[in-house]
């Protein structure tokens, strides 16, 4: 249709007679029809037939290498593309976004492989091995040569990784290594929002984007597309690859789940054909030696493993020394131990020094230690150690003191006793403490001899006895008996009394009713205790222990009572216990 000439051109080439112009319209119209002549008269109708064989016509012109095309539509199309950046310039940078990037970044790596290419070839041939130890760890960590090579090698694990909705901020999508402890992926998300939005608010820089944060040991890493947010949470040092490979996922996802990015309104299940793309970058990257056979590498090895084992036998034996050493130190603090030397000989340690027979034995002390016992010899001279605890343990083996005696040591060598014992125990007691070295007194006023208490119950017991007799000085019959029983009282007594080197007296006291004048009852009572003290003398009782008293009736005693006239008739006694000034 497009080739058929107009009506001008077709009458400038064939010139019409008069006769012919009828002809030919009426031919035209039959040719033409009346559908025929509404499409030429619609524009509309013509415009469709046009934009049906508008793209094959495009092809075929492409096919043929025509520029024409090409030509007539480039100020159209930067008309349009000029008037779109003026309108919205996020609509054309949002279409672009996918194809961008990876030109851009295609040309950045390979300016940096070509840079890399060189710094390889320059450390490779600085020095080695090892570039002298990172040259010497880049003189400790002032850091730089190239940062110790990148921390000697990058080692790192993208432990998670987030797929985040931009205008929600609701998760799409989660993933997280097998080694990795994973939180809880709606609050990390909702925490990493707030985070993006207090930088936002707090810097003023609303149109850019949060690119990495550090949380302790862990660093986020963050790729802002035009609808989502990719984030992964990295141990270690990731490389500069690793943001490529989010920039690479983060533009297939928007390719291909554009459509769903625009219409998300909660339903996260519809993202789970990104996880693929995720997955690619959940990367690890480990140390790796790379293998060179070169004689530097086994002389360097040995080099190294002299080195090495120099190095450990240096720390074993300085750690040996230091163990030593510290035994030494616990042997020192104990009591009764002073050690003087300390040497190897023949491989092992010898300890010498002296040592109290009754401190601590050092083979029991070394097993409490990482020491091993075959490596440590003693040689000890023996001494006696005058630490309290020494002086009061020989004060009880050398006196054997019973179980009711406690002793004591003081720091001034004085032994302090308490409790009860035989006075026979005292005795010898005062006389070996004192024979021990440093012992400077035995002190016994807390102890109480046995013996005492002893002499106490006979007290009581032979002070509760009584003699009667008739009016005149004859005992009551059977009193004979009990007078027998006193004077054993009064012997054991005696006896007792001398054990613990106490002067008694046994008084004698006489007793009569108020019958008869006050002279004749004196003489009856007097007459009485000397019966009494001649009839135990003849039992072998020393008479010098005994002293007669006259004890005088009760003032107010009823005369013609004749049962208390009988009771007053009689013999008692009292023990008198004598101090040393008493007796002189």
């Amino acid at each position: 249709m497009s080739n058929l000439p107009t009506n001008a051109n077709r009458d400038a080439a064939y010139p019409e007679e008069p006769g012919q112009a009828n002809e030919l319209n009426e031919l035209r119209s039959l040719l033409i029809g009346p559908d025929l002549k509404g499409r030429f008269e619609n524009a509309q109708l013509r415009s469709e037939d046009v934009s049906r064989v508008l793209p094959e016509a495009i092809q075929l012109t492409l096919k043929t290498s025509d520029e024409t095309v090409s030509e007539a539509v480039m100020p159209t199309v930067e008309h349009a593309i000029k008037s779109s950046v003026n309108t919205d310039q996020n609509i054309l940078s949002e279409a672009l976004f996918p194809i961008m990037g990876p030109a851009i970044r295609k040309a950045i790596a390979a300016a940096i492989q070509n840079l890399t290419d060189s710094l390889n070839q320059s450390l490779e041939h600085s020095l080695s091995p090892q570039s002298l130890s990172w040259r010497f760890e880049a003189w400790r960590t002032g850091k730089s040569f190239a940062e110790v090579l990148l921390l000697r090698t990058l080692v790192y694990q993208v432990e998670q990784v987030f797929l985040i909705h931009k205008s929600s901020g609701l998760v799409l999508q989660h993933l997280a290594a097998a080694t990795a402890a994973a939180q809880d992926a709606d609050l990390v998300s909702a925490m990493f929002t707030a985070i993006q939005d207090f930088v936002r608010d707090s810097f003023s820089v609303s149109d850019e984007a949060l690119g990495s944060l550090q949380v302790g040991e862990l660093t986020i890493w963050v790729n802002e597309g035009p609808q989502a947010i990719i984030a992964c949470v990295i141990r270690g040092n990731p490389p500069g690859k690793l943001r490529q490979m989010m920039e690479n996922a983060l533009e297939r996802i928007h390719l291909v789940q554009e459509r769903q990015l625009h219409e998300f309104q909660g339903d996260s299940s519809a993202f789970e054909p990104s996880q693929p793309y995720l997955e690619e970058c959940l990367q690890s990257q480990y140390q790796t030696k790379k293998k060179r056979s070169s004689p530097l590498k086994w002389i360097g090895g040995a080099a190294g493993i002299l080195i090495l084992g120099l190095g450990v036998w240096g720390f074993l034996s300085n750690y040996e020394r230091n163990q030593v050493q510290s035994f030494v130190d616990q042997l020192n603090r104990e009591s009764g131990i002073v050690v003087l030397q300390t040497k190897k000989q023949d491989g092992k340690y010898v300890i010498s020094g002296l040592k109290d027979p009754l401190a601590s034995k050092p083979t029991d002390l070394i097993s409490k230690t990482d020491l091993d016992p075959n490596k440590v010899a003693f040689s000890w001279e023996p001494y006696l150690s005058f630490d309290t605890e020494f002086i009061e343990s020989r004060v009880i083996s050398l006196l054997q003191p019973p179980e009711t005696v406690e002793l004591k040591v003081d720091a001034n060598g004085a032994i302090q006793a308490s409790g009860t014992a035989p006075q026979s125990w005292i005795t010898e007691a005062k006389q070996l403490a004192l024979r021990l070295p440093n012992v400077t007194q035995f002190n016994t006023q807390q102890i109480v001899p046995v013996e005492a208490g002893a002499l106490a119950d006979i007290k009581a017991k032979l002070e509760a006895h009584t003699i009667f007799f008739t009016q005149n000085a004859q005992l009551v019959p059977q009193q004979d008996v009990k007078l027998k029983t006193v004077a054993e009282d009064i012997k054991k007594l005696a006896k007792t009394a001398k054990t613990i080197n106490q002067t008694v007296a046994v008084l004698v006291e006489g007793h009569t009713d108020t019958s008869g004048s006050e002279l004749i009852n004196l003489y009856v009572r007097e007459t009485r205790a000397k019966a009494i003290i001649s009839l135990l003398s003849k039992q072998g009782i020393d008479k010098n222990l005994f002293q007669a008293v006259s004890v005088e009736p009760p003032a107010v005693e009823k005369l013609d009572s004749a049962k208390i006239s009988k009771s007053n008739r009689k013999v008692t006694f009292k023990v008198i216990f004598v101090q040393p000034s008493d007796a002189d």
